[in-house]
């Protein structure tokens, strides 16, 4: 039976972590698997929306058809379970919106003026009147998929924190993996989480740019100084 996994500092994990490329064939606590998911869904989001879906992939046949989807990847049949991150970008149209404001008033947020003016800001924004009087057309699969990554990188951080391996994955068919998942069509798949025990070796760490190279200060290729 799988343990319970000790945690591990966020800073230790941050520098360890490296993209597992093969599986051991082991379950992951059920524990375990509950304190990922939970972390990603404390994450933020714009209007605190939460756009997110996630499908958990645990079972050895269903993994099996999801790594045809994904290129025939062996580690996504390997990993002891593969969360599928997905963003949905009129689920705020379909309950969601009242449903987030139903749970922030049972924490405070419960006066009418406010809620009225939280419902305004959304519908206003998702329902594309204030890009349109901006002369914006705002690209509201883009806004799911940020809101979406958000919580899928606080999962694998989560993952890495408790002692577990992860492979974060862009490359799969959308489409087959929304026909065999049964994800409905206006559904974007983000990306695919494998989480479970490395095996064989690591990943050689393949070095980062300096901050010079990527971070700026004020404006864009300012030097910045720590």
């Amino acid at each position: 039976m799988a343990k319970i996994a000790a945690e591990k500092l966020l800073s230790q994990a941050v520098k360890e972590r490296r993209a597992t490329l093969s599986f051991e064939d082991v379950p992951i606590h059920t524990a375990d698997l509950e304190k990922i998911i939970r972390a990603g869904l404390e994450a933020p989001s714009g209007y605190n929306i939460q756009p997110w879906r996630f499908v958990v992939v645990r079972e050895r046949e269903q993994k099996k058809q999801l790594r045809q989807a994904a290129f025939g990847q062996p580690k996504v049949e390997e990993a002891s379970a593969v969360i599928v991150a997905c963003g949905d970008p009129k689920g705020w149209q379909d309950g969601d919106l009242e449903e987030m404001l139903r749970i922030s008033a049972e924490h405070g947020f419960n006066d009418p003026a406010e809620q009225d003016r939280i419902r305004k800001a959304v519908t206003g924004f998702l329902g594309g009147a204030a890009g349109k009087a901006a002369g914006i057309e705002p690209s509201f699969d883009l806004w799911a998929n940020r809101q979406t990554m958000i919580a899928f990188t606080t999962m694998m951080w989560a993952a890495e924190t408790l002692g577990y391996d992860t492979a974060p994955m862009e490359g799969f068919m959308e489409n087959q993996v929304k026909a065999l998942l049964k994800i409905p069509e206006r559904v974007r798949v983000v990306a695919l989480l494998c989480i479970g025990r490395l095996k064989g070796a690591d990943k050689k760490y393949a070095g980062r740019f300096e901050p010079a190279r990527t971070v700026f200060a004020e404006t864009w290729g300012e030097s910045i100084e720590f």
